[in-house]
């Protein structure tokens, strides 16, 4: 349990499981040298392999799965839960230079309530116009259920044509209420970047590419008709 948690009482206490998955990093500029991800979440923290641009793209595929204790607080609100995640560079294999690209705070917390998410988030800090990809899946596995969810905070959130769109509606999502999501699929390698504060994606991470095969072919048959 993270210090901050040892003065609130366990009645107050839900814990979660976190499935993190740090995808890529795009529209990065030829660059000699490695990248590679570091996460911080509570008492957790990793880093993911360093992997080379390849076709414009750092791919790590990086897997995490945490537990951790969000409390809630006297409203009924879920109280933030932040993952730190900070993209470096290290520009020869043997240096120990290490170049800060980046970094991006998500507040886990506002995921609570989703099937899973998947989105591009503009980072922090950066002078390269590139964006970060996660997979995020945030389930509770005990304490108490009757809360509700911060909004999701679409300041840093990108969209491009490769997301599943899903529009949410409210401010608060209650552990009470039934969401109806709907999601769009768009071409898979359009380069068009979109800042969009109004809709955000949400996926859950075994759906994505069925939703997409299905959307690709009726745009075959429109087209043959």
């Amino acid at each position: 349990m993270a210090f901050q948690n040892l003065f609130v009482p366990r009645a107050r206490i839900a814990t979660f499981q976190v499935q993190l998955r740090i995808e890529d990093l795009n529209n990065v500029p030829p660059l000699s040298g490695v990248f590679y991800a570091k996460w911080k979440c509570q008492d957790h923290s990793g880093t993911s392999p360093r992997v080379p641009v390849v076709n414009q793209e750092v791919r790590w595929s990086h897997a995490v799965k945490k537990t951790v204790d969000v409390p809630i607080s006297k409203d009924g609100v879920l109280t933030p839960c932040e993952l730190k995640v900070a993209i470096k560079q290290v520009r020869e294999v043997y240096s120990h230079v290490r170049t800060k690209v980046g970094s991006l705070t998500v507040n886990l917390s506002e995921y609570a309530r989703l099937s899973g998410s998947s989105r591009r988030y503009f980072l922090q800090e950066c002078k390269l116009n590139c964006t970060l990809k996660l997979s995020i899946l945030v389930s509770q596995q005990s304490g108490p259920e009757s809360f509700d969810v911060p909004a999701l905070d679409r300041s840093m959130v990108l969209t491009d044509l490769n997301d599943m769109i899903t529009n949410e509606n409210g401010t608060t999502r209650s552990g009470r209420e039934n969401s109806t999501k709907g999601a769009t699929s768009f071409s898979s390698r359009q380069h068009s970047i979109i800042r969009n504060n109004s809709a955000n994606g949400n996926l859950a991470f075994t759906s994505a590419s069925s939703v997409h095969t299905n959307t690709t072919r009726s745009n075959t048959t429109e087209t043959s008709t």
